[in-house]
């Protein structure tokens, strides 16, 4: 999993609930207790460590679910993924993704993206988060401070999602 903000602390433990090896990847070691709270199972600081030497190192990833939105740190996992291996991209980067046609070729790795999806798949989604108690983290704010809310969220101080109430 790259990225341990929005996106990232649910697939953390979707992917965990679903039985896979969980190996969260993110800048510094702030997020590492939350990580491994959530469900993963090892931690990458890709600030400390190259993270596709690190995940080479454990084997190789079969998957990394990107949901960061740098185009440069989702580019550097590449290296990372084992044979046949996929970069599935769900978080919108801000800057170009750059892949050496090599790193996909002698591997047979592969890049896709996703979008939500359709509305069973919410309704699958949402099943199995009842089901598991996967759980979002949120802060809620009430309509009248929404300006206040969206500030938080477009400087990243929101952990993870803002929910405007129109209840006290």
């Amino acid at each position: 999993m790259q990225g341990v903000g929005g996106l990232g602390h649910l697939g953390i433990q979707f992917a965990a609930r679903m039985g896979f090896e969980v190996v969260a990847v993110s800048r510094g070691r702030d997020k590492e207790d939350l990580a491994r709270t959530l469900g993963a199972h090892a931690y990458v600081d890709s600030q400390a460590e190259d993270p596709a030497q690190a995940l080479a190192a454990m084997g190789g990833a079969t998957v990394v679910l990107a949901t960061a939105t740098s185009g440069e740190a989702i580019s550097g996992l590449v290296g990372g993924l084992d044979r046949r291996g996929q970069l599935l991209v769900v978080g919108a980067a801000e800057s170009p993704i750059q892949i050496d046609a090599m790193s996909l070729i002698a591997p047979v790795a592969s890049v896709a993206g996703h979008a939500s999806g359709t509305s069973i798949d919410s309704e699958d989604t949402l099943r199995f988060a009842r089901l598991t108690d996967v759980r979002p983290m949120i802060e809620t704010m009430p309509l009248e401070r929404a300006a206040e809310a969206y500030g938080r969220m477009m400087a990243n101080d929101a952990r993870f999602r803002m929910v405007l109430t129109t209840r006290p």
